[in-house]
Parts: structure tokens; sequence; C-alpha cells
């Protein structure tokens, strides 16, 4: 019987991790056995969303436990060319042992395939390093190859020895390739799919709570996440037009405090109508009744599930157009509306026109319902399955 194992950085309540739960129901649907291996056993509070005939593997492997996690060590100063070899050796000596300890805890098990699904350090270490052994592996890249150069060069030496990755966008591939002409890599395209359903809105409490919202639901790290830029918009369009509007932000993060020390220097009038909602596994609730959704990042994107998840529910988009998912999903304002990246200005007149003018956000509504379709889980089943068949 065929047999996957995917491999994650943990399993707390974020987007790769919910799409790495969508991926273990699609390769379920596949005829495969899944093993999720979670590297960061006490994030675990997304292990309930993975198909229950899932089987779990807990074992700590940090990403300081990775010897490219120190590739950058290179460009700081000229020690960093004599400590990297150091510390790559004194590594990779402990990944031979902590191998040898994981295979008698865990057993030797041979899979079909092995994937590096939340592509950090320490996932991507541990399938390249081949602690599972596996007929095939992959690694998962959460937006485009390019966006991972940037941060480290570490990052291609560990997809060189996978070889075989799945990109959400192509952008700058091409040009990636042309001037790299020593990478050999096996690159494939693919959305991430979608469960979302269309949900009934009625007999929902979330409304008597925070009245008529606009929801924004994202983990709060800026730059990756600007809660700023969203909280700017909502406060401009709020006393510009003075309308009974509230703002919901779902979600949790290390810089929650700080955007809330943000939000109590505001008006009044504005910060009582913010609402701070903690993470939730039930994010679905969220969306039942909110006006549209709000999104915003700085840093980049991978391709955002929460703006898949708000458009399977025909709720309209307004996003920052941020390298490179929101584009990616949107298209030039085609399916949702795109602002520019810190721009509050930008973002409040696009909530405007959405929420003033009636036929356009029906016109939203059912584009973004009909742009979901393209995410729809036999539509990705089918193009993964192709992909599957197709890898070195």
């Amino acid at each position: 019987m065929k047999s996957v194992a995917l491999v994650l950085d943990g399993l707390d309540i974020g987007g790769i991790e919910r799409v790495g739960a969508d991926y273990a129901k699609l390769y379920k649907d596949l005829g495969y056995t899944v093993t999720i291996v979670n590297l960061n056993p006490s994030k675990n509070k997304m292990e309930g969303k993975f198909p229950s005939e899932c089987n779990f593997i807990n074992f700590f492997f940090s990403r300081r436990e990775s010897p490219e996690q120190y590739a950058q060590l290179i460009k700081k100063n000229c020690w960093g060319r004599f400590i990297y070899p150091l510390v790559y050796i004194i590594l990779k000596i402990w990944i031979i042992l902590k191998k040898v300890y994981f295979r008698l805890k865990f057993g030797k098990n041979k899979y079909s395939l092995v994937i590096s699904f939340s592509s950090h350090f320490n996932d991507l270490t541990f399938v390249s390093e081949n602690f599972l052994q596996a007929n095939q592996r992959m690694s998962w890249v959460h937006g485009a190859i390019y966006s991972y150069l940037l941060i480290s060069d570490g990052y291609i030496n560990l997809y060189q020895k996978i070889h075989n990755l799945v990109v959400l966008v192509d952008d700058v591939q091409e040009e990636l390739f042309m001037y790299n002409k020593q990478l050999d890599l096996n690159v494939n395209k693919l959305y991430n799919p979608t469960y979302f359903s269309k949900i009934e809105r009625k007999n929902i409490d979330l409304r008597k709570k925070y009245g008529d919202y606009i929801l924004m639901v994202a983990r709060f790290d800026y730059p990756h996440k600007d809660h700023y830029t969203v909280i700017r918009a909502f406060r401009d369009y709020i006393l510009s037009a003075d309308k009974k509007l509230n703002l919901v932000l779902v979600g949790d993060g290390p810089d929650l405090e700080k955007v809330k020390d943000f939000t109590s220097t505001l008006e009044n009038e504005v910060k009582k109508r913010i609402f701070f909602a903690g993470s939730t596994t039930n994010v679905e609730d969220y969306y039942k009744n909110a006006k549209l959704l709000v999104h915003a990042s700085v840093a980049g994107e991978g391709l955002p599930t929460v703006i898949l998840e708000a458009l399977a529910q025909s709720i309209p988009v307004v996003s920052t157009d941020s390298k490179v998912g929101p584009r990616e999903i949107l298209g030039n304002n085609e399916y949702g509306l795109l602002s520019k990246v810190k721009d509050y200005k930008d973002m409040s007149n696009k909530i405007r026109l959405l929420l003033e003018d009636e036929k356009l956000y029906e016109k939203y509504k059912k584009l973004g319902e009909k742009r979901a379709n393209d995410f729809r889980p036999n539509v990705i089943r089918e193009k993964l399955n192709k992909i599957l068949g197709e890898i070195d």
C-alpha cells in the first residue's frame, strides 16, 4: 500500500498547518496511508484537524539543529567563513547520532513518499538527511522559490538535496534558473485546496457579540502580517463615513501586545470597535457573518489560506498587493480588491468602495465564489495525482 509522511515544524494554529491537514485528506483520498511527523511536539493545537486515520510521530528537532540555518554566517563577516564550516561539521555529526536515535525509537519503516511540508530549516533537514527512509522525497514551498533564497542560501542547498519541489506561485522562476544554471530542481506549481463549503448564515451568535464587522484572520507577526495598516484603514473609514461597523482580529502571535498597545492610542470611537478574538481552531464561525475580509502583509505572502476561505464563503476581500500570493488569487482586482502595501488610505478607499456600492459588493461575492472553485479539493487532487506520477 502507498504511504506518505508529512513532516511539519509544529501543529500550532496557522495557515501552513491548516493546508497540511487539507493535503492529508487529499492523500487519504488517493489511497495513501498518512503519517504526520511533528518536529515541535509542544505545538499540537491543530492535531484534531487532521483525518483521524493519520498516524502521528512526535519528535523534537529544532531549526537550530540544522547546519544550513547558519549559512548566513558567511555573509555577516569574514569570521563567518571560518565559523560556518566548523558549525556545519559539528551539527552533521549530531544529526547522524540523532537519526540513529530516531530510528531506534520509531523503527525503520520505508515510505513511498516523504514531504518536507513546512519548508523550514528543520523539516527540510529532517527529510534531506533521510531520517525517514523513502522512495521519493518532496518539499512544499509556500510561495515562490526566490522569496526563500532572499532569506538564506541555506534553502537552496536543502532544496537541491530533495530535488522535487511544489510551489504555489512561479514568479521570477524562469530568471532564477537562467542565472543559476547549476540548479537541478524538479519544480511543479500547485495551488492549495480549500475544503470550506458555503455555510448557511443563520442561528449564528457572533453577530450578537460583534455586530456588523469586517474580519482579519492572521498571526500577529509583523511584517509578515500587517495589522497596523488594517487598523489605520479601519480608523480612516470609521471617522470619515460615521458607520456602525466593527473590526474583529482573529489570531495570536509575538506582536499581539504591540498591536493592542497601538490600538489603545486611538480615539475612543475607534478603539471600542476593535475586538481581539484570539486564536481558534474553528475560524469558519467568524466568516459566517463577516461583511468582508481584510488582509495585509509587508514582507510577502505564499498563497494566503484565509483569502481562499473567504472567497469560498462569498465574502468579498480587500488585501494589500504584497508579494506574491494575493494577486495570484485575486488577479488584477478581478476577484477582489488589491490595495498598495502599507497604504492605509488606499485600503480605506477600497473598503468604502465595496461596502457603499451594493451592486459592486454583490458582484465580488459572486466572482469570489467562482474563483474559489479553482481551489476545490477535486480539482487539486487531480493535479496532485498527476505530479506524483511524474516526480523523479
